[in-house]
């Protein structure tokens, strides 16, 4: 199974993931994962994080852009930041490979094994063209970006395509990166210098955006589906905070959705997003909007089934069984960035964005 980027704590997703009941068998795990190269050094910035390195002013400008951090301390914004996967880059292609077009994934980062584990699973992209990875949600620069693009510049890229390992466009991870490369105008965290590059630089769409969304739903959704005509399924997801960001992704959600039914013969699909961010009476309201269609999918005798529009297997989804608690359902608790073809979206988005297939 293909462990997602955005599996912040990898090595116990994949034990959950393999159901494995003899932890005698960890060390065995953690040995295997060595030769597959988790002890690498990595260009870390959690030491550029100290006190000393954020004024006050920043402090505050965090808490104007980032709806969570409004009522915190600043130590609790610093702690919060320094429990973050570090920023780093990492070339995985052979440093004899060279190429016209060189290829940057950047990924929110996930802590060892994830991280080694996401890049295993570009190898067959970095055998073809020159491939780094950024790993990291970039909030105080983007060193790691401009990295990559050396580097790949010295492989002889005449054109790089910057592939967001993102699901969706609304997002301040997603933005951050588009302000380093020069896609969007204002920092969605802390401004910093942008990145430069000698060649064509051009920023790719994130996933929801791709039609391959849609088959990784569908995918979920069979692998708990029993009886699809007689199924309501729901398909949910974390959201942003802005209710005018939250609009567009609700509109190209719909997008997946309307695919979905088509495909997967349900007697009903819905999606909605959490908005897990948002203050708790927006958050509530979804969850009340989303209770009621189950409720009226269950009187009208289908049995519901759940899947996430989600990247990762390890975020919102603990808290779905309290949100929904005293109804009837089966989730699949599943990332997208779990499903086989998360590697071949970003082969094929980088490919399709350089005008190559």
């Amino acid at each position: 199974m293909l462990l997602g980027p955005f599996a912040a704590f990898g090595l116990l997703e994949r034990i959950y993931d393999m159901n494995l009941k003899d932890m005698r068998i960890l060390p065995v795990i953690l040995g295997a994962l060595l030769v597959f190269g988790v002890a690498q050094t990595q260009e870390m910035d959690h030491q550029a994080m100290g006190h000393h390195n954020i004024t006050q002013e920043e402090y505050d400008l965090l808490r104007a852009k980032i709806v969570t951090y409004r009522d915190y301390t600043n130590k609790q914004i610093m702690d919060n930041m320094m429990a973050m996967p570090p920023t780093h880059e990492r070339y995985i292609s052979d440093t004899e490979l060279k190429g016209d077009l060189g290829i940057i994934v950047l990924t929110h980062g996930a802590f060892e094994p994830g991280d080694t584990y996401f890049a295993n699973s570009l190898t067959g992209l970095a055998r073809q063209h020159p491939v780094a990875i950024g790993y990291g949600m970039a909030m105080m620069n983007g060193n790691h970006i401009q990295s990559a693009i050396d580097q790949l510049e010295a492989a002889g890229a005449q054109k790089i395509v910057v592939v967001p390992a993102a699901l969706s466009p609304m997002g301040t991870v997603y933005e951050q990166w588009a302000y380093y490369v020069g896609e969007r105008e204002e920092a969605a965290y802390l401004p910093a210098p942008r990145v430069t590059s000698n060649v064509s630089l051009t920023f790719a769409a994130p996933l929801a955006e791709h039609s391959m969304a849609a088959g990784m739903l569908l995918d979920h959704a069979k692998e708990i589906s029993q009886n699809p005509e007689k199924e309501f399924l729901l398909i949910v997801g974390h959201g942003p905070g802005d209710p005018a960001d939250n609009a567009v992704e609700l509109k190209m959600l719909e997008k997946h959705v309307e695919s979905v039914k088509a495909e997967g013969g349900f007697a009903d699909v819905k999606g909605y997003n959490f908005q897990d961010d948002a203050p708790d009476e927006i958050r509530s309201a979804n969850v009340n909007t989303m209770r009621g269609w189950i409720e009226e999918a269950s009187a009208a005798g289908l049995d519901v089934i759940m899947v996430g529009y989600l990247l990762s297997t390890r975020g919102i989804q603990h808290k779905i069984p309290v949100d929904f608690e005293g109804l009837e359902f089966t989730f699949n608790e599943k990332g997208l960035s779990a499903h086989p073809d998360f590697a071949k979206w970003v082969e094929a988005n980088a490919l399709e964005t350089a005008g190559q297939t």
